[in-house]
């Protein structure tokens, strides 16, 4: 199945190392977004898997320090590992040096069945993970989907945050 991505979010590139990916991108003085489409007939890991994705992330986009880099994967399995369901492992939950795995599309071709994970916040690339589920959705996929859970510190920043709220209200500073 080959996908219909958004062209205003995302273009399509040439993968500089990886030559059997499908990349797109966007990038300019304030974003740097991508998107990797891969084939992984047989793994070993899923960890293994993720381990290659990062290292492909590094090689093909090149992320920066001073320009956060977040990015999609929409990955083809044959079979599923026996650690699959560590996948959720691997999307992050706050920024990273090397790049925030937003979201990762996996889809079993055979079986017509994809399996999203999501990060908990929802940003640039979120239209495109929604575009890539309805196509699939359409070409008669089981989709099912889940938002990743908010790691301990946010759900501590974001408690706080609410006290901070009701302390304003009640001195009558509206926020």
């Amino acid at each position: 199945m080959k996908f219909e991505i958004p062209t205003k979010l995302l273009t399509r590139t040439k993968p500089k190392v990886h030559s059997e990916w499908a990349t797109w991108e966007k990038k300019n003085f304030n974003i740097h977004r991508g998107l990797i489409g891969l084939n992984a007939p047989r793994i070993n890991s899923i960890h293994e898997l993720a381990a290659q994705i990062r290292q492909g992330v590094r090689e093909e986009f090149n992320p920066n320090w001073f320009r956060g880099f977040g990015f999609g994967t929409i990955i083809r399995l044959h079979e599923v590992p026996t650690d699959f369901a560590e996948i959720c492992q691997h999307i992050d939950t706050r920024n990273k040096k090397g790049g925030v795995w937003q979201w990762a599309v996996v889809v079993l071709q055979e079986d017509k069945i994809a399996i999203a994970i999501h990060t908990w916040l929802h940003g640039y690339l979120r239209p495109v993970y929604d575009s890539v589920l309805q196509q699939l959705a359409q070409d008669g996929f089981v989709c099912h989907a889940s938002d990743a859970e908010v790691d301990v510190l946010i759900a501590r920043l974001q408690k706080i945050q609410e006290a901070c709220r009701m302390i304003h209200r009640v001195a009558g500073v509206i926020t």
